[in-house]
């Protein structure tokens, strides 16, 4: 009877323990998923000002227009270039 007490004791100390260092890094990956996000939001940010401050650049030696559609062809192969790339580092 002792022993089984003795078991179960252990038992309940080995999840306290474990639960303890579950709630700690549960705690530290929410914490750093929301720096991911502010993070990401912040460069998605910093990538249209650039490509705006592009485009405003442009806009005065061609039209509008043009452009844009200097901006729009360049930002879709950049992104296409990243695809390529990042598919080949998951092969």
């Amino acid at each position: 009877m002792e022993t089984l007490a003795r078991l179960l004791v252990a038992a309940t100390e080995l999840l306290e323990a474990e639960g303890w260092v579950l709630k700690r890094q549960f705690v530290r990956l929410s914490i750093a998923a929301g720096l991911g996000v502010i993070i990401v939001g912040l460069v998605l940010a910093g990538i249209g000002f650039l490509l705006f401050s592009l485009y405003r650049a442009l806009s005065v030696p061609l039209t509008p227009a043009g452009a844009a559609l200097a901006i729009g062809v360049a930002s879709l192969l950049v992104a296409g270039g990243l695809l390529l790339y990042v598919k080949r580092i998951l092969r």
